[in-house]
């Protein structure tokens, strides 16, 4: 048996995801046993729970965390410049370790009673409707996505008051698909579509799903730089045509310039050399309805929204390179 001296509190990596039972939680234990098994020392993690969303990205700005994962991944630009819910607090510093593979898209919803096609058709509604969305607090990512989309149809905040509509917002995606499912909503907007709530709501409510428009689009992209995602027909019941919708994929794992090149590279190497251990905690699902969607290709994970830390890069050019050359013998 060899012994190691005891970690202090100091030498253990700092990581954060979300509320704790979920996916980026997990992600963090993975790479935090991997950190462990792969060190001399045995290094010791701590991991912090959050929101896996804004509250990410702030935790690397104040240093408080080494390593944070959030979604969507296509808000990390907006953490680094300063953009919609960071407007002031830009984090040029911010850098990508990885991008984890997760199909999703925010999407609004209505009941089919309605007779809207768009969220742009509810603007001429007669009387007062009833939405249910996400936390709209500075870190709540799912009500920053519902309001862009309701902002690009040309619906405000004030001026839905005026009319009498109600704004419901919710922590969890789950409870603004209930709401529309159990009739204490008309209209939802609401991300996580690979989980059987999205199922139950296709069958067991009449509901219309609302593509985005042109307009939606160009308003979201021209502020935001935030893009779209096609859900093809047939991935719910009813839905006969490709849905445009809000681009909410991909698990953003994230830090900072101050992270030491051994770590990052570390972190890397599990995306290179460990993923199984990650993606067979899902293979049970089919791929289209799992949360992650395995394999995790190193190719693609560092295909990153904002750049990588330059010890992670060099870490995918190696494996890429050695690949090549397997390719070629």
């Amino acid at each position: 048996m060899v012994d190691h001296p005891a970690p202090t509190v100091e030498d253990r990596l700092r990581l954060q995801g979300d509320w704790g039972a979920f996916n980026l939680t997990r992600t963090c234990g993975w790479l935090a046993q991997w950190v462990h098994d792969q060190t001399p020392e045995h290094r010791l993690s701590v991991i912090r729970t959050g929101r896996g969303m804004g509250d990410s990205f702030r935790a690397l700005a104040a240093g408080a965390v080494d390593v944070a994962v959030a979604t969507p991944a296509s808000f990390a630009p907006l953490a680094r410049d300063g953009l919609g819910p960071f407007a002031g607090e830009a984090n040029p510093d911010l850098r990508a370790l990885a991008v984890l593979p997760h199909r999703d898209a925010m999407i609004a919803v209505a009941a089919s009673r309605l007779g809207l096609t768009t969220l742009e058709d509810a603007a001429g509604h007669d009387g007062p409707l009833r939405i249910s969305l996400g936390a709209g607090d500075p870190d709540g990512f799912m009500g920053f996505a519902g309001d862009l989309l309701l902002a690009g149809a040309g619906l405000d905040p004030a001026g839905m008051a005026e009319r009498g509509w109600v704004l419901t917002r919710h922590e969890q995606p789950f409870a603004a698909i209930a709401d529309l499912r159990e009739g204490r909503a008309d209209i939802m907007i609401s991300e996580a579509i690979m989980t059987p709530d999205w199922q139950r709501l296709a069958t067991e409510a009449q509901v219309t799903f609302l593509p985005l428009t042109d307009r939606q689009q160009r308003w979201i992209a021209d502020r935001y730089g935030v893009g779209t995602v096609e859900v093809p027909a047939g991935y719910f019941p009813g839905l006969d045509q490709p849905l445009t919708a809000l681009d909410y994929a991909g698990w953003f794992v994230g830090t900072t310039t101050a992270l030491d090149d051994a770590t990052a590279a570390l972190i890397a190497r599990a995306v290179v050399e460990d993923s199984e251990v990650m993606a067979g905690q899902y293979r049970h699902l089919p791929v289209d309805r799992s949360p992650l969607a395995y394999p995790i290709d190193h190719r693609t994970a560092s295909r990153t929204p904002v750049q990588l830390h330059p010890a992670a890069a060099r870490v995918y050019e190696d494996a890429a390179g050695r690949e090549g050359r397997d390719d070629r013998r």
